[in-house]
């Protein structure tokens, strides 16, 4: 009975079986990968000043910051132009579905 199964349906099985298991191994590495912020380039702007900007926010030197937008962007030069889109390294804030208030509420 179960050969007669496995003879008529094994493409399935196997088909079935591949795409759980690449499911399950994407679903993975998707929720380990932080998510970082992107900006839109403003007129003036350039990698210093946005570097001095968002200071508080990352925990590497300006020069750091400098490179590591270069490398993750694709850069081939420092020079950046209003509009252009740059990924920084600073991890988007996680969305809470309650308010720190309703929390603290909670909390009593």
């Amino acid at each position: 009975m179960l050969t007669h199964i496995w003879n008529r349906f094994s493409y399935i099985i196997i088909l079935f079986v591949l795409v759980l298991s690449a499911s399950c191994y994407l679903l993975i590495n998707m929720t380990n990968q932080p998510s970082y912020q992107s900006i839109t380039v403003e007129e003036g702007d350039t990698l210093w000043t946005i570097a001095k900007q968002y200071n508080e926010e990352y925990s590497m030197t300006v020069e750091e910051f400098i490179a590591w937008v270069g490398e993750e962007n694709e850069l081939n030069s420092f020079a950046i132009k209003p509009g252009e889109s740059l990924v920084l390294p600073i991890e988007n804030p996680t969305i809470s579905t309650q308010s720190d208030f309703e929390l603290v509420m909670n909390e009593e």
